[in-house]
């Protein structure tokens, strides 16, 4: 009878190991769950959601359901149904700042709410935003990256006197920075006329300094990776500032990065000449510690990032 009591309780004991040792071997996801948002769609009417930035990618767990940008902008996305009465599905979006976003969507015929305006709600809620990595922008995070930037615009030291200037319109690269091999150029326009200076397009090209009548000249384009915003219309007497991050690139002594800014519908275009040697003198990280970017006190660190 004793050798049968503890031939049980060995076998509970090895039981048990087992057990523990499965749960041990397993983790629970319920810590990393991405909460959705709740949405009601229909048929007979489009809901629109707008993004604090712009949309990159949007999954329909449906074929009920279909979602497009607005053409006009890049932000907001518009849904309706394909039929009355769909089940209950869901659809994810990532934007250009890395932010993830999931939504559940359901069948109202009239729903409570057509317009959603993530700006707002997320400028209340302190709950800490799910974000993805970008293959273009290597190990740093997307919010990382704009965080940066906004450090280079609040610091707006001029580094380079790199100008060019037309009819009382001035283009100038004030800066050039390197962070985790990426080329941040800093660069202000100042209208100084009475009209206002609508940005057609900045363009970027490397090209051979010097060329013989017989030699072909080589050019080549470079595109930005993302830049801190668009230019638009500068009115008169003011200015704006961009910055524009590419991939890290050197250039050789006979080679220059030429930066061609048009106006649209007009002749007070703007070329910036940018020669080797100020492309090494870009600036590290450490120049740009310490600044306070908001209300929200946003700091850039030579250590990290606090944000």
């Amino acid at each position: 009878m004793k050798t049968f009591i503890k031939y049980m309780l060995l076998c509970l004991i090895a039981v048990n190991t087992v057990i523990a040792q499965k749960s041990s071997q397993s983790i629970s996801l319920l810590n990393a769950e991405v909460i959705p948002y709740e949405v009601e769609l229909t048929q007979n009417k489009t809901t629109h959601i707008l993004f604090p930035s712009s949309i990159e990618y949007v999954d329909l767990g449906s074929s009920e359901i279909i979602a497009n940008k607005v053409e006009a902008t890049s932000n907001v996305l518009r849904l309706k149904t394909v039929k009355e009465d769909i089940s209950p599905t869901n659809f994810t979006v990532i934007t250009n700042d890395g932010k993830y976003y999931s939504f559940n969507a359901t069948y109202n015929e009239q729903p409570i709410q057509l317009s959603y305006d993530l700006t707002k709600f997320e400028k209340h809620n302190s709950k800490k935003q799910s974000e993805v990595l970008f293959k273009d922008l290597g190990k740093t995070a997307p919010s990382l990256t704009d965080l940066f930037m906004k450090a280079i615009i609040k610091k707006n030291k001029k580094e380079l006197n790199i100008k060019s200037k037309n009819y009382s319109v001035e283009a100038r690269l004030k800066s050039i920075y390197i962070q985790d091999g990426k080329l941040y150029f800093h660069i202000s326009i100042n209208n100084k006329s009475n009209l206002p200076y609508t940005v057609d397009y900045v363009s970027f090209k490397i090209k051979d300094r010097k060329t013989t009548k017989r030699t072909t000249i080589q050019e080549v384009a470079l595109k930005p990776i993302r830049s801190y915003s668009d230019f638009q219309i500068i009115i008169s007497h003011s200015k704006q500032d961009n910055i524009f991050m590419f991939d890290q690139f050197t250039l050789s002594d006979k080679q220059m990065l030429i930066i061609e800014i048009n106006e649209k519908r007009g002749i007070r275009n703007q070329t910036l000449k940018i020669k080797s040697a100020d492309i090494l003198k870009s600036k590290q990280k450490s120049n740009v510690d310490y600044i306070t970017i908001d209300s929200d006190t946003m700091i850039l660190k030579d250590e990290g990032y606090i944000i």
